[in-house]
C-alpha cells in the first residue's frame, strides 16, 4: 500500500495552470489527460452508499476522513474545495477545477482512505470504495441543488442535527455573521478552544492529524480539537456566490423533493442507468413499508434487505444494479442471494 501511494505521488505532477494534473507513465494515460476538459468547472464527487456501507464505523474514522479532505486539498493545488459532508456510508464533495485536476483529487482521496483503512482495521483492506466524478454543467439551478445537497444531506438522512451544527461537513461556514463560533472549536465538554498552527504541533500530533508520512499540509494552517480546520482551504465566497443571497440559500435548503429527484435523475443519466430507477424508489418504499413497517431500507438489517430485494426482483424484475442501489447492499451480495 505504501509503495502504491509512493508510485501515485511520483506520477502525478501538479501545477497551477488550467491543466494542472499531468499523469505520466504508471498513472492515468496521457491520452486521457489530453482529452479531458481543460476549462475549470464544478464537479460533484460521491460514492455508492451500498458498496461503501462500512465507509465510517467509529468517531476516530470520522476525524480521519474529515482531515484527509484537507490533506487532499493541500496536495491538489489546481482544485478548489467548495463544500463537503461525510456520512457513515459515503462522502459528498463539490469541487471547482479542470476535469483532470478533480479526477486526480478523487483518486488521491480514494487512495489515502484505503491506506488508512488498511492500516487501522483488522479486515479493512478488503473494503471497496469507488467514488464517481459527476460534471455539473452550466445549469445554475442544478448547481444550487448539488451545492446544498453536499451540506444538507446528513439532516435529510434523518440525523438529529442541523447542517450548521454538523461537525463532519462544511455547513457551518456559509452565510454566517462575524459573531458565530465554528463548530470545530468546541471540545467534548462544550468548552471553546483556540486554534493552533499546524507547524507548532509535535511530530506525533501531526501524524495523528495527517494519517500519512508522505503528504502534509502547510505549517500556517490552523488545527483545533483534532480537526484540520476546513476554513484553511474551503472557498466560502465561491459557495455563497452560487446563491448570492441568504434568502435564496434558505429556499434551496428547504427545496422540495422534486429538486432532489432531478439531481438523482441527472446522476443516473450520467452513469447510464435506466431512468425507471426513480419510479423504482417509490416501489421500493411501498414494498418496504408493506413488509417491515418503514419506507426506509436503511433501517433494515442485512437479512431484511435481502428479503426486500428478493420481493422486488420477483414482483417487478428490477435489475441487480437497481436492487443494490435501492436496498443499500453491494451488487455482488444481491447476485449471490437473490434468484435470477
Amino acid at each position: 500500500m505504501k509503495k502504491d501511494l509512493a508510485d501515485w505521488r511520483k506520477t502525478a505532477i501538479f501545477t497551477s495552470d488550467e491543466s494542472s494534473a499531468v499523469i505520466a507513465k504508471g498513472g492515468v494515460s496521457m491520452r486521457r489527460v489530453r482529452t479531458t476538459m481543460k476549462i475549470p468547472a464544478y464537479f460533484h464527487i460521491t460514492a455508492n452508499g451500498a458498496d461503501a456501507r462500512r465507509f465510517i464505523t467509529c468517531e476516530a474514522e470520522y476525524f480521519a476522513v474529515f482531515n484527509l479532505m484537507g490533506v487532499c486539498a493541500a496536495n491538489c493545488p489546481g482544485v478548489i474545495v467548495v463544500s463537503f459532508s461525510i456520512e457513515d456510508s459515503h462522502p459528498h464533495i463539490l469541487l471547482w477545477g479542470t476535469e483532470a485536476d478533480c479526477a486526480a483529487f478523487k483518486e488521491l482521496f480514494e487512495r489515502l482512505y484505503r491506506h488508512y483503512v488498511a492500516a487501522t482495521r483488522k479486515n479493512g483492506a478488503d473494503l471497496y470504495l469507488h467514488c464517481e466524478l459527476y460534471p455539473i454543467g452550466d445549469d445554475e439551478d442544478y448547481l444550487r441543488n448539488v451545492a446544498v445537497y453536499t451540506v444538507i444531506q446528513p439532516t435529510k438522512d434523518g440525523k438529529p442535527v442541523m447542517h450548521y451544527d454538523y461537525r463532519w461537513g462544511t455547513g457551518s461556514l456559509y452565510f454566517r455573521n462575524q459573531y458565530y463560533t465554528p463548530v470545530w472549536f468546541f471540545d467534548q465538554d462544550g468548552n471553546i478552544r483556540q486554534p493552533e498552527r499546524f507547524g507548532d504541533q509535535d511530530s506525533l500530533t501531526k501524524r495523528a492529524l495527517l494519517h500519512s508520512r508522505m503528504f502534509t499540509v502547510p505549517d500556517n494552517w490552523l488545527v483545533c480539537n483534532g480537526f484540520i480546520l476546513p476554513s484553511n482551504y474551503i472557498d466560502v465566497a465561491r459557495f455563497e456566490r452560487i446563491y448570492q443571497t441568504h434568502n435564496r440559500y434558505r429556499v434551496f435548503l428547504s427545496s422540495p423533493k422534486k429538486r432532489e429527484e432531478e439531481m438523482l435523475r441527472r446522476m443516473a443519466e450520467y452513469r447510464g442507468v435506466m431512468m425507471e430507477d426513480l419510479e423504482a424508489r417509490k416501489i421500493c418504499g411501498d414494498t418496504c413499508k408493506q413488509l417491515f413497517g418503514t419506507r426506509d431500507p436503511r433501517r433494515l438489517d442485512t437479512t431484511q434487505r435481502i428479503t426486500l430485494a428478493q420481493q422486488l426482483r420477483r414482483q417487478y424484475r428490477l435489475t441487480f444494479r437497481q436492487l443494490a442501489t435501492l436496498v443499500r447492499l453491494p451488487e455482488v451480495e444481491i447476485r449471490t442471494f437473490v434468484r435470477h
